[in-house]
């Protein structure tokens, strides 16, 4: 059984586990699942920006999240942000609009998300839909802790909040290679 590691009950992935629960997922679960993984926002953000294609600037390599009354945290420091996209992100935001891929409620998707992980051997219990904010969070200070501030700045953190929650995590090389990889070009539009 693989048992993830887990930060205040909410697991953090390494690349390869985040595979094994995506190839137990149908087609629309994969758009969904990388559209989170790869935004790094939270649910209500991501259902906001589904919603509003105007929010994506494929462009600029990002989407701009609008202050929303009743989006986000309610203690979220950042009330609007430019959230910064790889050339992944940008694919898998475009994907989601392109095949017209709805959100469902975030209860469905936990329940999908444990299901696949269950499917591929792992221990279910920290396994939840935020997992996929707080990995690809935790995979951008991994790889570049010298850009705190840009990473805090575009997750709607501040950089206590960082440090509480994802420079504590020792990874092996071979999987901070690989989360150099799916965060290749973050930022760098």
């Amino acid at each position: 059984m693989i048992v993830p590691i887990s930060k205040n009950g909410v697991a953090v992935l390494t690349p390869k586990e985040w595979r094994l629960i995506e190839n137990q997922l149908n087609a629309d679960y994969k758009i969904r699942g990388n559209y989170l993984l790869h935004t790094a926002m939270r649910i209500s953000e991501a259902v906001y920006v589904a919603e509003h294609k105007d929010c994506f600037r494929k462009e600029n390599g990002a989407i701009f999240l609008p202050m929303v009354p009743g989006m986000g945290k309610r203690k979220c420091k950042q009330k609007e942000r430019a959230v910064l996209l790889s050339p992944k992100g940008i694919a898998a935001v475009q994907m989601l609009y392109d095949t017209n891929t709805k959100l469902p409620s975030y209860q469905t998707m936990d329940l999908t998300f444990k299901r696949a992980a269950k499917e591929a051997n792992f221990d279910i219990r920290t396994i939840t839909t935020k997992m996929l904010r707080k990995t690809f969070i935790t995979w951008l200070m991994a790889c570049n802790p010298e850009r705190q501030g840009m990473i805090a700045s575009s997750a709607g953190h501040t950089n206590d909040t960082m440090q509480d929650h994802y420079i504590t995590f020792g990874f092996k090389k071979d999987d901070v290679n690989e989360m150099r990889n799916e965060i290749l070009k973050w930022g760098e539009a």
